[in-house]
């Protein structure tokens, strides 16, 4: 406990700092901003160019222009690479050390009561009590979002088509996947629900540049000591490392604009409120011989430093291409230990937990 309040501390003197330096800003004479700042870099009313989107909301819409640079065959060509990549650790952390089923299996996820402790997709007695469901739709939605902006901001192709694209490749990539665990574990209808999810969610975000402004969906993740464990065996499934991770829905202070728009506002630029979801020692296993890990879930609503608007601010009329590199990395990853939780709702499973599969 100590540890955490000593972190939440220095969170806190690191954000009033920046609070101070950012407040210096450029003034007239009547104690007013020259200029307003987009404090998350996301498309503004005059249609300054931001990281995620090159165009104001305006023009978002509109053919690429000079902003776009043509690169449609390289885009295209690294958007392969990466799916390939992909597909390629997929084999060796899912399916090599495993022997395929006899015949395509139907799985069922328990019912379809997605918040039943005992047996629906978030049960504390299902495997990873739920968070490999918020891993699916993170990585879609993720994967969606990477090959939007590659088609869209690099390539040079329009952002609609460049949307729809990115999201049914991953929707697909994913489909693939589970018709793959079919004959090798079982086809989840819950991991293909989520996965639907992570995609839509791609294509609202990447189209709507208030609802960005506004909100991340995004992990913390930091090596567990049982997955850490387990690498010199080879283990390279870091995705089910489920005790490293939390998962959140973060809300920018800094978006809500009549905030951030008063006096002593630009320290929303530095905090997000969040509500997190996460599992502890359901995954990974504990190896043969050693005593079995302590399994429990958790629900979490806390404050979490925002990493994207602090390097926001810190590559500000500095560096363009970091500012842009810094901005995606930190739209999908929330920093370590840079989440507070305030509330920390632990639920114990009450029985035998299912191991499921990948």
């Amino acid at each position: 406990m100590s540890g955490k309040v000593q972190r939440l501390a220095t969170a806190l003197l690191l954000i009033a700092w920046l609070q101070r330096s950012a407040v210096a800003g450029p003034l007239d004479l009547r104690g007013g901003d020259i200029t307003s700042h987009d404090p998350n870099a996301r498309a503004s009313d005059n249609g300054v160019a931001t990281p995620w989107l090159d165009l104001g909301p305006s023009k978002l819409l509109a053919p690429p222009s000079d902003l776009h640079p043509n690169h449609k065959l390289a885009a295209s060509l690294t958007l392969a690479g990466i799916y390939a990549a992909f597909g390629t650790w997929t084999y060796f952390a899912w399916y090599r050390q495993h022997k395929p089923l006899a015949e395509f299996k139907w799985g069922g996820d328990g019912n379809w009561k997605i918040w039943s402790d005992a047996e629906g997709w978030f049960g504390s007695k299902r495997y990873a009590a739920g968070a490999d469901k918020m891993g699916h739709a993170w990585a879609t939605y993720g994967l969606a979002r990477g090959g939007t902006e590659i088609l869209a901001q690099w390539g040079g192709f329009a952002r609609v088509p460049s949307t729809i694209v990115g999201a049914a490749l991953s929707e697909a990539l994913f489909f693939g996947v589970e018709i793959k665990d079919g004959f090798y574990y079982e086809f989840s209808y819950g991991d293909f629900t989520f996965n639907t999810l992570g995609a839509a969610l791609s294509v609202v975000m990447s189209l709507s540049p208030r609802l960005d402004e506004l909100i991340d969906y995004r992990v913390q993740y930091f090596p567990s000591q049982a997955y850490v464990d387990q690498l010199e065996g080879g283990n390279v499934n870091i995705a089910e490392d489920y005790t490293g991770e939390t998962y959140m829905l973060a809300l920018h202070l800094g978006g809500i604009h009549t905030l951030r728009d008063t006096r002593y506002g630009t320290w929303t630029r530095f905090v997000d409120l969040a509500v997190g979801y996460g599992s502890d020692g359901y995954k990974p296993e504990q190896p043969l011989g050693f005593p079995k890990y302590r399994e429990s879930k958790h629900s979490y609503i806390g404050i979490s430093l925002n990493a994207q608007g602090l390097f926001d601010w810190l590559f500000e009329n500095r560096s363009r291409p970091a500012r842009k590199i810094t901005h995606g990395l930190f739209e999908m990853f929330n920093a370590p230990y840079s989440f507070f939780p305030l509330v920390d709702h632990e639920t114990l499973p009450n029985g035998m937990v299912d191991p499921g599969g990948a």
